[in-house]
């Protein structure tokens, strides 16, 4: 393999929360420390090279996206491995503080309230997120990057509602897990979740061993 590090990009089920060694690990995220036992992980382990995480728990695909391209420059021998979240996210530059924030169903004050009430939708949903993984392909792709993409939003995979051109090209870039999420399928395999819904560390051990399965064939396809 030609890469020298992994570089994980997501949110919490990428950070790795509810597994043991997530606060542990003393290893700095931006903002968190962040588990060396997820499956993006352990796939560096296996190709015995470098692991980073550019994530942070809770956020939405328009940073994920943004960390993406930031990263770019300084790591053209990296394998990206990118964990797009909830579509139902959106992420934004707070005016007042010039921070990333994100508004989040779960946040209860006044502006989420009105977000989800008034604004959110499940087809600008899926439309925005398209176009924030699209934009994202296309410039992984123009700058020779590997990758490998998953989709937390199950969403994605519908394959019934608001299917239109741009979702069937960007579902030929997502590596799915037996047509689910990671999430889902760790439920279907009965794999342990954490108190808030997370899975441990079997279900990241299995899904290390799926997508270095993938890699592996795709590797022989290349020669």
């Amino acid at each position: 393999m030609p890469y020298k590090r992994v570089i994980a990009f997501g949110d919490s089920f990428t950070r790795g929360d509810e597994l043991a060694d997530c606060s542990t690990n003393g290893r700095i995220a931006p903002h968190h420390t962040y588990s060396l036992s997820t499956w993006s992980a352990l796939i560096a382990k296996e190709l015995g090279i470098e692991y980073d995480s550019m994530t942070i728990g809770g956020r939405g695909n328009h940073w994920i996206s943004m960390s993406v391209s930031t990263y770019l420059e300084k790591h053209r021998d990296a394998l990206f491995i990118i964990n797009w979240s909830w579509f139902e996210r959106f992420d934004y530059i707070d005016a007042e503080t010039a921070q990333w924030t994100v508004t989040h169903p779960r946040h209860n004050d006044q502006l989420n309230h009105y977000f989800y009430k008034h604004i959110d939708n499940e087809k600008w949903n899926l439309h925005r997120n398209l176009q924030q993984i699209h934009s994202t392909i296309c410039l992984l792709e123009q700058n020779n990057i590997n990758f490998i993409m998953t989709c937390m939003d199950p969403m994605l995979y519908n394959k019934e509602n608001f299917v239109t051109p741009l979702q069937k090209q960007v579902n030929h870039y997502i590596v799915d897990f037996e047509g689910m999420s990671f999430l889902e399928w760790s439920k279907h395999k009965g794999f342990e979740l954490g108190p808030n819904g997370h899975p441990l560390e079997k279900a990241h051990i299995e899904a290390a061993k799926y997508i270095n399965t993938i890699i592996t064939k795709e590797s022989q396809n290349e020669h």
